[in-house]
């Protein structure tokens, strides 16, 4: 998504805005309309806020209260773990355990004091950023769970298959390689058949 509004033939950037002043008038809801933001639906609390994104699909989450407490961080928590996008905070709270608990949650961006208008739209955009980043580490994260899962997995199948069929390492390696190409599925797949199969097998003997 491009947060750049400056091209008129990009696609307009949609927001969700929770505000607990949710006037037409608000500082924030004119900003937000003069650099161009498409804001989907103005309200004035986080109750059901997945409920709202799922019914909007905003690109961007701005939230503008001073009652933060930890349903809010555990809603958030929520949304950054089912329907991930870049969240904005504005609060005068700049109590400590408020900004852990923001971060903990999962805020691209935690603005403390006075809103400026004309630093909205840089606001939304290194949000924007720091959320990107930090879901490129999340599948980076994920796919190196998936890729060490996947080792155990072939090991202990290598393992299995050697005991069984007396082979050396990589006779069983090379078994588990030629039945995936055969099956069209991953070694690992495989792999995770095979320890099933003789999982069942064991118990049934037992």
């Amino acid at each position: 998504m491009d947060f750049t509004n400056n091209n008129k033939n990009s696609k307009q950037v949609s927001v969700l805005l929770v505000e607990d002043n949710n006037s037409n008038r608000s500082v924030l809801m004119k900003s937000l309309f003069d650099f161009n933001y498409h804001v989907t639906q103005h309200i004035s609390s986080t109750d059901k806020i997945i409920n709202q994104i799922e019914l909007c699909q905003p690109d961007v989450l701005i939230i503008s209260t001073e009652n933060l407490t930890e349903k809010t961080f555990e809603n958030l928590a929520e949304i950054n773990q089912i329907l991930p996008l870049p969240i904005v905070v504005f609060s005068e709270n700049d109590c400590p355990k408020v900004i852990k608990g923001a971060i903990k949650a999962g805020v691209s961006a935690f603005v403390v004091h006075e809103i400026l208008p004309q630093r909205i739209h840089s606001i939304i955009s290194v949000a924007n950023e720091r959320f990107k980043e930090t879901q490129a580490l999340k599948n980076e994260l994920t796919r190196a769970k998936t890729q060490l899962e996947s080792r155990k997995l072939i090991e202990r199948a290598k393992g299995l298959i050697m005991q069984q069929k007396k082979m050396s390492e990589n006779e069983a390696y090379n078994t588990l390689r030629k039945m995936a190409m055969n099956q069209g599925h991953s070694i690992a797949m495989v792999a995770k058949n095979i320890i099933d199969v003789c999982t069942v097998l064991s118990h049934a003997k037992a």
